[in-house]
């Protein structure tokens, strides 16, 4: 019974319905709310250590994504600079300075151009950075519980550039020269990477019209000449825009000193031509689609020739006993090409092979319904130039550019999926 005992007196503490002393002792009550509490106080703390483990590791998660975001657009940059043989290396000090270094504490780093997995598999300009560590939590340790992978993706990109014409030499006087009444209209930007106070020249009533105007060093302006916008002088220099093209690869020759003349008509397929193509005395050639590998000896085109060619990529080369020939379009000739819009060569249409010595330059210069339909990419020699009938868009990349004749260069790359091969900023896609 539960109450209290005065003298000969008893006093009920808890009585029951019928008025009797009765219920249950003091004693086992205070025990079972002392054992419902210890549990409470377990659960409570094993609730507290759960979230704390899960914050902990969405923190790292988040560390770890803004890593994998710096790398990711790190190597995009590197790739758009200097091509793609530093790129991995490039993205995982990038990667590192946010906190995580590969093969340190666990962490895993892998770098793949174009992405593995996604919506940029195709894309060359695409870098696609994983990163994975194995994370050890707090209290849930306490429950047997180990490790846990936390695992990051992102996927940076190029998107178009602004620019379509660049002329690379860092140096040199009249890198970008136009004269005699020629017009120049360009839809894009110009961009002059020589630090000379005649970088670009322009005289005799030429007229260059463009979106921008960016030149290292400075420019010269005679003979009635205009240059619209006013040129931004003293301007940071960019670098090779198409550096991160993969050169394709050069095989066993295929034809060896092909040459048509006098007014012969015939169709030609991709593949290694050394010692060049030469056509001449009104013949007409008309080329499938593919990349034409010039092993030596260069493309000539003269004498009121036709050459026509859809989805087709020039890769101008030397070696293996095979002397390197300049692109020479001349004489009146009919060209019409168009680069492949699909593939790693998408948009380009003239490749210039990257490790030619500056040598003979080339010069395009085609009659009035010429066209040119890519990227005329020429690094390390000089190009001259007269586009004849202006092409849906025309990329110039060369390392100094003259202007023989008038030129448009218009910017529509909607044929490109892509965009266009010219690439501006990285910015995150996924």
């Amino acid at each position: 019974m539960a109450g209290l005992r005065f003298g000969n007196r008893f006093r009920c503490l808890r009585p029951n319905r019928r008025g009797r002393c009765g219920g249950r002792p003091v004693g086992r009550e205070r025990g079972f709310v002392l054992v419902t509490m210890m549990l409470a106080t377990a659960v409570l703390l094993e609730c507290i250590g759960l979230a704390i483990d899960a914050g902990y590791l969405q923190f790292v998660k988040t560390r770890m994504q803004t890593a994998a975001d710096a790398a990711a657009i790190g190597g995009v940059q590197e790739l758009r600079m200097n091509g793609s043989s530093g790129l991995a290396v490039a993205a995982k000090a990038d990667s590192a300075t946010n906190g995580f270094t590969d093969t340190v504490n666990s962490v895993s780093i892998t770098v793949n151009n174009p992405p593995a997995s996604g919506f940029y598999t195709t894309d060359s300009t695409a870098v696609e950075v994983i990163i994975t560590q194995s994370v050890a939590p707090f209290f849930l340790q306490l429950l047997g519980v180990g490790s846990t992978t936390v695992k990051v993706r992102s996927v940076a990109r190029q998107g178009s550039g602004s620019g379509c014409l660049y002329t690379l030499d860092p140096s040199a006087s009249n890198a970008f020269s136009v004269s005699g009444g020629v017009n120049v209209q360009v839809g894009c930007g110009i961009m002059v990477d020589s630090s000379s106070g005649t970088a670009l020249s322009a005289s005799g009533g030429a007229k260059v019209t463009a979106s921008s105007i960016n030149i290292v060093g400075s420019y010269s302006s005679s003979g009635g000449a205009t240059l619209s916008p006013s040129p931004n002088i003293h301007a940071t220099a960019q670098s090779d825009p198409l550096a991160y093209v993969p050169a394709p690869s050069v095989g066993a020759p295929n034809f060896n000193n092909f040459s048509v003349s006098g007014g012969t008509v015939k169709t030609i397929s991709q593949g290694v031509y050394a010692n060049g193509i030469s056509i001449s005395g009104g013949s007409n050639v008309t080329m499938n689609p593919g990349t034409y590998i010039l092993l030596g000896g260069g493309l000539s085109v003269s004498g009121g020739s036709t050459l026509t060619g859809t989805g087709v990529t020039f890769y101008n080369t030397a070696g293996s006993g095979h002397s390197y020939g300049a692109i020479s379009l001349s004489g009146g000739t009919n060209v019409q090409l168009s680069a492949p819009t699909t593939g790693s060569l998408a948009g380009m249409l003239f490749f210039q092979d990257r490790t030619i010595a500056s040598g003979v330059g080339s010069s395009l210069s085609g009659g009035a319904s010429t066209v040119f339909s890519g990227a005329l990419y020429f690094p390390t020699t000089s190009l001259s130039y007269s586009g004849g009938a202006g092409s849906t868009y025309t990329i110039i990349v060369s390392k100094t550019i003259s202007f023989s004749g008038g030129a448009t260069l218009n910017a529509n790359y909607s044929a490109l999926p892509g965009g266009s091969p010219v690439k501006g900023g990285a910015s995150l896609s996924e």
